[in-house]
C-alpha cells in the first residue's frame, strides 16, 4: 500500500518520521508537500488519491481541522480528524476512511505514529457499515 503524506511547514519533520514508520510496516509513504500552504498540499493529496497514485493519506497541521474540512468536501472521500488509536482503527474499519487528519498541537509524534500504525493495519469491514457509507454518498451526490 502507498500512503500520501502532507503537512504544513511546521510538521515537515513529522512526515519524515512517519515515512520510516510506514516503511517498517512494509508499506511505502510519499511526501506530497509542494508548498508551505496546507490547502495546496491538501489538493495534491486529493488528486493523488483520485488518480490512485496513493491508497490512503495522512495530513498534519496544528489541529487537524483545515485538512479535514478541505478533504471532506471532496465527493467519495472519507476523512477523519482523530486523536486516538481506537478511532484510527474504527474509522477505517467502519467508515472506510482513506485519510486521517492529525493535529500536531493535540497529539505527540509518538501518538501520531501509533495512530498511523492502527490505521494502516485496519481494513474496511463493509457489511452493516456499508449502509452508512452509501447514505453519505447519496447525500453528497444530491449537492
Amino acid at each position: 500500500m502507498t500512503i500520501g503524506l502532507i503537512s504544513n511547514t511546521k510538521y515537515k519533520e513529522y512526515l519524515k518520521e512517519l515515512q520510516k514508520t510506514i516503511a517498517l510496516l512494509g508499506h511505502r509513504a510519499i511526501i506530497l508537500n509542494a508548498s508551505d500552504n496546507i490547502l495546496e498540499n491538501c489538493e495534491l493529496l486529493v488528486r493523488a488519491l483520485q488518480k490512485k497514485k496513493v491508497e490512503r493519506g495522512i495530513a498534519i497541521d496544528d489541529y487537524g481541522t483545515i485538512p479535514f474540512m478541505y478533504i471532506a468536501k471532496t465527493p467519495k472521500m472519507v476523512v477523519a480528524q482523530i486523536a486516538d488509536e481506537h478511532s484510527a482503527h474504527m474509522t477505517c474499519a467502519h467508515n472506510n476512511a482513506t485519510v486521517l487528519s492529525f493535529g500536531g498541537e493535540i497529539s505527540t509524534l509518538h501518538q501520531i505514529k501509533n495512530m498511523t500504525t492502527a490505521f494502516i493495519n485496519s481494513k474496511y469491514e463493509g457489511g452493516r457499515h456499508k449502509v452508512r457509507i452509501d447514505m453519505l454518498d447519496i447525500l453528497m451526490e444530491r449537492q
